[in-house]
């Protein structure tokens, strides 16, 4: 603390001198020292990209800021993973899970990390959020109000369906959503998930055809493979007018059995892209393509198959040009 007091008894511009050159951990545990440091870190207009919240039986905030990245861990207590985290509570925050312990010059609670971090490094979009195997300890309201608006949310495998159902229940509005099970009993209580207005959807889990004419998002990844008649059926339904929203389809299908390239196409209209326009098309969207199409929908709107065999899977990408 000695430097430190020595530090702020400089004028402003030798203080910003020292600081910038700091690492960023040291800056950040600057920052928490008074009001005066934390206007002093703020005023250096560092930006963090993305601030990410990994969810287990403990809780890590990564910060991004160009090639550097910051780790925060809350609720690391190895003797206490189990119990229910309250919330509202101070909660000490470490390096590197149990490993050099952050004191802020006030007890801060999650949400005030949060707010303290999003400060000083000029954080202004919602976060990503990614919940696995101990989330459970976390309740679902509390983690809501403390992290706010969501962009995007991730949701293991290895949860419980109970709390899958609750996260999507309470974080409904994000832009980007990855789902690696189906928490549903009931088909169309998947189906609420897919009409919903995502840029992105991610989905591991077995998907019908009723599914991909229901999805509503701008980009899809579906993790399970598809049928080639699955996949024909549903740019048979594109043409004539499905999935208005559609930017971006990625399906596979499994091919121990060969699937032709007119097995996959039976009775659409297509044309071969020129392999010119074909790489320009790959390096625009960072795909691999040994094979491409044209198609056009009733009203006009051009649309891409780009496939790619590899190792007895067909890897489709579907890109329509809005």
């Amino acid at each position: 603390m000695e430097p430190t007091l020595q530090l702020l008894q400089l004028p402003e511009t030798a203080i910003f001198k020292v600081i910038k050159n700091f690492p960023l951990r040291q800056l950040f545990e600057f920052s928490l020292v008074s009001s005066k440091t934390k206007k002093l870190v703020s005023s250096l207009g560092l930006e963090a990209s993305d601030v990410d919240i990994y969810i287990w039986g403990s809780i890590r905030a990564a910060v991004y800021i160009g090639e550097n990245y910051l780790d925060l861990d809350f609720y690391t207590d190895l003797n206490n993973l189990i119990a229910t985290a309250d919330m509202t509570l101070p909660v000490d925050a470490h390096f590197d899970f149990e490993g050099t312990r952050i004191q802020s010059s006030t007890p801060f609670n999650f949400s005030n990390w949060l707010d303290h971090i999003q400060s000083v490094f000029c954080c202004k979009k919602p976060l990503d959020v990614y919940f696995c195997q101990g989330s459970e300890r976390f309740e679902l309201r509390s983690l809501k109000e403390a992290i706010g608006n969501v962009n995007a949310f991730h949701v293991s495998s290895e949860l419980t369906d109970a709390y899958t159902k609750e996260v999507l229940k309470f974080l409904n509005a994000p832009s980007n959503m990855s789902l690696v099970r189906n928490p549903f009993e009931e088909v169309c209580q998947i189906q609420q998930v897919f009409i919903q207005n995502f840029e992105i959807i991610k989905f591991d889990d077995v998907f019908s055809l009723d599914d991909m004419l229901l999805i509503n998002s701008q980009k899809v990844r579906f993790g399970r493979p598809t049928t080639h008649k699955q996949f024909n059926k549903f740019v048979k339904h594109w043409i004539r007018g499905s999935n208005p929203r559609l930017q971006r389809m990625s399906v596979s299908i499994d091919i121990t059995d060969s699937v032709s390239r007119e097995m996959l196409l039976k009775g659409i209209q297509c044309v071969d892209v020129a392999e010119e326009e074909q790489q320009e098309i790959c390096q625009t969207h960072g795909i691999v393509s040994d094979d491409m199409v044209e198609i056009r929908r009733k009203d006009g709107t051009p649309a891409v198959i780009a496939t790619k065999d590899f190792q007895n899977v067909l890897y489709i990408c579907f890109i329509a040009v809005h």
